[in-house]
């Protein structure tokens, strides 16, 4: 029997106020039950015509169901909440209630919802309501496997320092540092939330969990016969589960970990293949399966599933391909010009919301069910390679890098030692070479070079002899200039992000093959932006290298120009000025008379030449990326068919590449291989050969 209501709404505000307060302490059973009787006392009541107060109270009843389980009644009054706003012309109520539809559907388990909800809010709502959203967008992330864009997503939210930081916020950075491997750190943060709520809070049953879990010797589920590998990845795969989350989750993930924990307990550990179903994208089924098979010492099965730590994201992160919407479009508009008017703080904004609208447009357009992996791929690459080649691909099991080598038709596998001893001895490398205008440091770069060549290489070496190298490294690894460290240094080296990439384009561009010389010199394209001065001072150079190429400088250099050009050439040479803004490399830019040509303008390319030299700073970057598929202008550019891209990760010196630019297509013109071209008069520049 519904009590009599009260007959002053001052008494039902303070029920809301109370409501809220018990949610912000987690207590959202008693939460839930008391709005849910505040809103049945509130209809008909003179103070629910006021506009906020009835959408108010539903957006709050609505969050507590849900944080409580309560799905249907959740999803019922969200609605409602909505539809409450939109009519009110209460907009900020309306996001809130959009937002809150998002926690729904991340928490019943439709994770793309959840960030497609999440993602369309970024651009609207004010910075007051900033801080919650990145850290829904972030758990959504995360329960995908998505660590790194997690991270990103929560460095980009405001910075709380007043200690007014949420739990939620807590407990997601908790699970973010856990998955990052940094488990004595996840343990603090979900202590600093037990010591601040009470037991019957839900923050201290979630924090509870996740102490256990990052704690535990042997956290909860885990067998003693059951490989270590395996117990990690569950580990994982219950750390990501969204907090409030009722439902099992990855059952694909779990099976497939089943199936290796079976396999390994025998030293049979499965290749991957059709069996994986949806699991083959999630990383930490696929570390499962590559740690599984280094300690069955099967390297080939390894190599098979190290393929995979390149393409598992592949469904769930937009690559280079991008569907045309004139909403992208417009973006990317606004975008380029705020880069003509100078790099600051608005281009980074307009990156971002392109960004965020582009993760949001291929989600969409991605209908189909994720493939499963193609059949193994190491008996052709050794086929492939035959006696005159290598293959090497970098990676990480268990804490350690781990180099798998295929050579003279064998698989072999190589311990590296920890791989964040790698990974900051490259980024000591990296960050050590010299901007154009600085003084070079020149022993700074020969100590990090080193350091590098002995960490990653030198125990490879006694394997490969004097080989020419096709190359693959983890996202983490970042975008070195390879050829500038001294054990690379004159080698000719491809950079690919898988092997199977690497056969299939060398397959497609055989000499022989399809009747296309090789290497394709026939239509030469020849850029010079405006500049810097050294640009069109190369581009005359290489006028005489190719005395019919077609030569776009001066006014002429300009995008719709450039753009057709590239599809009407097989060999193009770009010189100018790069950039490439942080976390989004498919803006890469190039400045031409007419703006900028971005990366994502190549993406319409009807034709592609077979190879493409970009004599600019940076634009190598996003080779590597940080899920494993290849973005920025290399990424772009191989998706539309370019076999070869010749690019620099760091900054190059005008007078420096001039020259060697010149060499290098002399000898490219004259049948040199392009990977050892750029080994002999490139490497050096801090150019790389991508591509097969």
């Amino acid at each position: 029997m519904t009590p009599p209501v009260p007959p002053s709404g001052r008494l039902l505000l303070a029920r809301v106020r109370r409501g809220v307060r018990l949610a912000r302490s987690g207590l959202f059973e008693t939460t839930a039950d008391l709005l849910d009787d505040t809103h049945r006392r509130l209809r008909g009541h003179p103070v629910a015509e006021v506009a906020p107060v009835l959408p108010g109270v539903l957006v709050n009843l609505g969050l507590a169901q849900t944080m409580c389980g309560r799905f249907g009644q959740a999803d019922d009054h969200l609605a409602e909440a909505h539809a409450l706003a939109r009519e009110h012309g209460l907009p900020l109520l309306g996001m809130v209630a959009r937002q809150n539809q998002g926690c729904l559907a991340l928490y019943r388990g439709d994770t793309a919802a959840a960030i497609d909800t999440f993602l369309s809010l970024l651009p609207e709502l004010p910075p007051e309501r900033s801080e919650a959203l990145h850290v829904d967008l972030a758990e959504a992330l995360l329960s995908e496997g998505l660590v790194e864009e997690a991270a990103a997503a929560l460095d980009e939210g405001p910075c709380t320092e007043d200690g007014s930081t949420t739990a939620t916020a807590l407990l997601v950075e908790a699970k973010l540092r856990f998955l990052e491997g940094d488990r004595r750190h996840a343990a603090e943060l979900t202590r600093r939330v037990r010591r601040t709520f009470g037991r019957g809070s839900l923050w201290f049953r979630l924090a509870s969990r996740l102490e256990r879990v990052a704690l535990a010797a042997s956290p909860p589920g885990r067998t003693a016969a059951e490989p270590e590998p395996v117990s990690r990845a569950r580990d994982r795969l219950r750390i990501r589960l969204p907090g409030a989350a009722t439902h099992t989750g990855y059952p694909a993930s779990l099976r497939a970990l089943d199936v290796l924990a079976g396999g390994a307990a025998h030293a049979a550990v499965p290749v991957p293949g059709r069996w994986l179903g949806a699991a083959a994208h999630d990383p930490h089924v696929v570390r499962a399966g590559l740690e599984s098979a280094l300690r069955a010492g099967t390297p080939a099965t390894a190599l098979e599933w190290a393929e995979l730590t390149r393409t598992w994201a592949e469904p769930r992160v937009p690559g280079p391909h991008e569907p045309d919407t004139p909403a992208l479009t417009a973006l990317a508009g606004h975008y380029r010009a705020a880069l003509a008017l100078g790099r600051g703080p608005s281009t980074a904004h307009h990156a971002r919301l392109w960004e965020a609208a582009r993760w949001r447009a291929c989600r969409a357009a991605s209908v189909t069910e994720p493939a499963a992996p193609s059949g193994p791929v190491t008996g052709e690459l050794l086929a492939r390679l035959g006696s005159d080649l290598a293959f090497v691909h970098l990676t990480w099991a268990g804490g350690d890098a781990v180099a798998l080598v295929a050579v003279a038709g064998r698989i072999h596998a190589r311990q590296l030692g920890p791989v964040t001893r790698a990974v900051r001895a490259l980024a000591r490398f990296t960050h050590s070479l010299p901007e154009p205008a600085c003084r070079p440091r020149a022993a700074e770069v020969r100590t990090a070079s080193a350091e590098v060549s002995r960490i990653l290489l030198a125990p490879l070496l006694p394997l490969v002899g004097d080989r020419p190298l096709v190359l693959a490294a983890d996202p983490c690894l970042g975008d070195p200039p390879w050829g500038m460290l001294p054990a690379l240094c004159g080698r000719p080296v491809n950079l690919v992000p898988t092997a199977r990439f690497w056969v299939e384009r060398s397959d497609r561009w055989r000499p022989g093959r399809t009747g296309t010389p090789h290497p394709p010199t026939g239509r030469v394209l020849l850029v010079a932006a405006p500049a810097p001065g050294g640009a069109r001072r190369e581009v005359a150079s290489l006028s005489r290298v190719y005395p019919r190429a077609r030569v776009l400088d001066g006014d002429h250099a300009r995008r719709a120009e450039v753009v057709d050009g590239f599809a009407d050439a097989d060999v193009v040479h770009l010189a100018g000025h790069g950039h490439v803004p942080d976390r989004v490399p498919l803006l890469a830019s190039v400045d031409l008379v007419d703006g900028p040509l971005l990366a994502r303008d190549l993406g319409g390319l009807t034709a592609a030449p077979g190879l493409v030299a970009l004599s600019t700073c940076w634009n190598g970057r996003g080779f590597g990326g940080v899920t494993g598929t290849p973005s920025g202008f290399v990424g772009a550019l191989h998706a539309r068919g370019v076999r070869t891209v010749v690019a620099s990760p760091v900054p190059v010196r005008d007078a420096e590449a001039e020259g060697a630019m010149v060499r290098f297509h002399r000898a490219v013109a004259e049948g040199v291989p392009v990977s050892e071209a750029v080994a002999l008069h490139l490497g050096r520049a801090g150019f790389c050969c991508f591509g097969a």
